[in-house]
């Protein structure tokens, strides 16, 4: 039966170990060496430098005047700090970051803007010590007020185009919804002047769309973007309506009125000169296609003077838009190689005069205005200008006589580049005898219809001669 190991017997064998082999004696000797060190330098070194990092910089301004007059930290350039200490051994030699607080001296801040403040560091538990230094000593704390405010959303669709023959119409371009409210330092809300509503891709459109997005800019009012992590305002969605607008190049055009079928008028419309031949117009459809010209109005022949200029005002259909930027058109005549001449024409004849009628022409002889190139003016004499008043559609007539003004109509079949010019309003006085009954018919029978047709298309039709 074995018996138990007595313990003092054992320390006994330890001691004697330590002080009666060498390794014992060496082990004693470096704990006794450590222990009277230690003793030593408590006695005659009771504080000792420490430096310690990491130190969290917090900023707390409960209290302050900063806090009363309104203001808040919006941000600060320091995280953590490093210190160097000074204090009683037994007290500050186990003391860590976790034990530490630094903090900025916040004094008398009264307005916004950045601020430079001292940095204090102190122990959480009260442990005293001297600081010897801080690095970095001071902090620059930005403070400001928080503030809301209201700010109209436009739209960024920069990155957004149209498909050939289709414009996108910017001035209608809406966004929903239109407004945004935002929080935050004052400084920085006073430089916004909108929110845009940006489109990040690309994109082609045909027809008019919505497009959606919830990255929404702050700008200036010089369109450059407000940046910031301190703004505070509720994500959305952004519905953008983009309006496309289909285009066509369409030519300006005219209509020459009270043109005679002999005169040329390609020769006149070639030295009638437009200071503007063509228009682009929009439209909110694709009905523009089928257009290929666009009028300015009408021009009659015989206000077509040497020295003609008119303007013509851009009369724009609703629903249209003109993107030439071109608000009127000048016609005007080059008369460079154009003579002027007047006539006495005593030759005034009546077409389609009623058959009721025995009707005359009243005027003896009327002054003609002509105009043409010289080669032509030259040649022409009154006897090849024809003055017509055709009475097709002239007031109904009553009564036994019948007298009125009308205007002529002036042509020339000889000569094709010649036109009369001036007002001719009303210059002929014509007049009328009734023809009885009986005599009508008679007339109307023995003259058939057929002959009165060919005799006055013999009269009205010629061959055009040019110079």
């Amino acid at each position: 039966m074995k018996t138990a190991k007595n313990p003092e017997k054992k320390r006994f064998h330890l001691f004697s170990y330590l002080f009666n082999t060498k390794m014992g004696t060496m082990i004693f000797s470096v704990i006794t060496a450590i222990f009277l060190w230690f003793a030593i330098s408590i006695s005659l070194y009771p504080t000792t430098p420490r430096t310690i990092s990491h130190i969290p910089l917090t900023v707390d301004i409960t209290g302050t005047a900063a806090e009363l007059n309104g203001y808040s930290v919006i941000d600060y350039n320091v995280e953590e700090v490093t210190v160097q200490i000074e204090g009683n051994r037994s007290q500050i030699g186990n003391l860590d970051a976790n034990d530490m607080t630094a903090t900025p001296v916040v004094e008398n801040v009264t307005s916004s803007g950045v601020k430079t403040l001292e940095i204090s560091v102190s122990s959480k538990d009260g442990t005293q010590f001297t600081v010897k230094s801080i690095s970095p000593k001071s902090v620059n704390v930005r403070f400001d007020k928080i503030v809301t405010k209201k700010y109209p959303i436009q739209d960024d669709i920069s990155k957004v185009t149209s498909t050939d023959n289709c414009i996108i119409n910017t001035d209608e371009v809406n966004v929903t919804p239109n407004e945004v409210e935002v929080s935050g330092p004052e400084t920085i809300l006073n430089r916004i002047s909108y929110a845009a509503a940006v489109i990040p891709k690309e994109r082609e459109l045909s027809a008019t769309t919505i497009l959606t997005t919830d990255l929404l800019e702050f700008r200036d009012e010089n369109d450059t973007p407000v940046q910031s992590s301190h703004l505070d305002y509720t994500l959305s969605n952004y519905a953008i309506e983009i309006p496309v607008q289909y285009t066509q190049e369409l030519d300006i055009t005219y209509q020459l009125r009270n043109v005679p079928t002999t005169f040329d008028e390609t020769y006149l419309r070639s030295i009638l000169k437009q200071s503007a031949d063509h228009i682009t117009l929009a439209a909110p459809d694709a009905n523009l296609d089928a257009e290929t010209a666009f009028s300015i109005g009408q021009l009659s022949l015989s206000d077509i003077g040497l020295n003609f200029s008119k303007d013509y005002t851009l009369e724009i259909p609703e629903n249209y838009e003109n993107l030439s930027g071109i608000t009127s058109v000048n016609l005007s005549l080059d008369s460079s190689n154009l003579v002027e001449k007047e006539f006495v024409v005593t030759d005034i004849s009546i077409m389609n005069a009623p058959t009721t009628y025995n009707m005359t022409v009243d005027t003896g002889q009327l002054t003609v205005t002509m105009i043409g190139p010289k080669n032509q003016i030259e040649q022409l004499s009154a006897a090849d200008l024809t003055v017509t008043v055709n009475l097709l559609g002239a007031p109904q007539m009553e009564g036994e006589t019948v007298s009125f003004s009308y205007t002529p109509t002036i042509s020339c079949e000889k000569w094709d580049r010649v036109w009369a010019v001036g007002d001719y309003t009303n210059k002929v006085y014509v007049k009328g005898e009734k023809i009885d009954a009986a005599t009508v018919e008679a007339t109307t029978t023995a003259v058939p219809t057929a002959n009165v047709t060919v005799a006055t298309a013999t009269v009205t039709t010629t061959k055009k001669k040019q110079s």
